[in-house]
């Protein structure tokens, strides 16, 4: 998929900050015991009210998917949200 502008892919995540409901209690009462720990370098995001997969975090950063890093990288799906404009 690529931006009808310009010939860069258009990137499949929003990134943003890190927000405290991505690391409720709630969020994290998933995880196997033996996986928890305090400080999770990376894991999923998931929706605070449905618990469905929304994206992921990386403290040590990822690669999106137009080549560039991004560190620390709290990614949400382009196909899992509503685009408003």
């Amino acid at each position: 998929m690529r931006d009808k502008y310009n010939s860069k892919p258009l990137c499949s995540s929003y990134f943003v900050e890190p927000l405290d409901w991505i690391f409720s209690e709630d969020n994290q009462n998933d995880k196997e015991e033996n996986d928890k720990e305090e400080n999770e370098l990376d894991g999923k995001i998931k929706c605070p009210k449905c618990k469905a997969k929304l994206g992921n975090y990386n403290w040590a950063g990822m690669q999106c998917s137009c080549g560039t890093w991004v560190t620390p990288s709290f990614a949400i799906h382009r196909e899992k949200v509503d685009e408003i404009y």
